[in-house]
């Protein structure tokens, strides 16, 4: 059975429960599966360096280990796939207004604002991914944010609901060893179209800068390593990694 022998650590506060698992993982293994989380993140980091803000208590802050050695490393963005459709299957059982959505690579969005980020790290070895871990920082029951993150949101408000975190970490750890079945059994297929069709703003005009230029341009899926294609208004196609594409109307995707 998958994730059989996994252990939960559960912290009152720690900086970051990715930098936690990591400093945890140099003294030992952990069983596959196995989770860290924390009712206060003090520290917590989202892509590229961003800080991630949690009010103690009301959100799910929580990281994953996995071993995929089956996975070479130029494939490794399907970790990325499988960790953003964990959560959205979480999403998709609690009768939220609006359907959960994939900005890409792996933010979480409902109704054009961000309700979940995802930072994963992995280990390469050899011709093979030894380790991985996945942060997940979840919206929860927290009912504001600051003004520097106005576009972010929460379960609570979308719905006006609290949510028991347990039990929304309990089914996330169900998700991941579902969807990580999935890719250990080679469905690839089924995971790439699963996760291209919960991209947000696929197939629709919208504002990017790419490469420093202002443009409008088409999300058209993704290329090779899990890049993002674009195709701008003059036809011209783009493939852009994380560090070369914004999101131009996303305040954000702006430090």
């Amino acid at each position: 059975m998958i994730f059989e022998n996994s252990e939960f650590i559960r912290l009152d506060s720690t900086g970051s429960t990715n930098q936690y698992m990591t400093d945890l993982l140099k003294t030992g293994n952990l069983a596959e599966g196995s989770v860290v989380c924390s009712k206060a993140q003090t520290d917590g980091k989202g892509q590229e360096g961003n800080t991630w803000e949690s009010e103690p208590g009301k959100n799910l802050t929580a990281t994953i280990v996995l071993y995929p050695r089956f996975l070479k490393p130029e494939f490794q963005f399907q970790l990325t796939r499988i960790i953003s459709l964990s959560v959205c299957s979480v999403l998709d059982k609690l009768s939220l207004p609006y359907r959960s959505m994939i900005k890409w690579p792996n933010d979480i969005y409902i109704d054009n604002r961000k309700v979940a980020g995802i930072l994963i790290k992995n280990e390469i070895s050899g011709n093979s991914i030894s380790g991985s871990i996945a942060g997940l920082g979840l919206n929860v029951n927290q009912n504001s944010f600051t003004s520097s993150i106005t576009g972010a949101v929460s379960l609570l408000m979308l719905t006006g609901k609290q949510y028991d975190l347990e039990d929304i970490l309990t089914d996330w750890h169900s998700s991941v060893a579902y969807w990580y079945e999935m890719l250990a059994k080679g469905n690839n297929k089924i995971i790439e179209s699963t996760y291209l069709e919960r991209m947000y703003l696929l197939n629709q005009p919208s504002e990017f800068i790419v490469r420093g230029e202002k443009m409008t341009a088409t999300i058209r899926g993704l290329a090779e390593y899990g890049m993002l294609l674009l195709e701008g208004s003059d036809g011209s196609f783009y493939k852009c990694s994380l560090k070369e594409v914004v999101f131009g109307g996303d305040k954000l995707y702006h430090r």
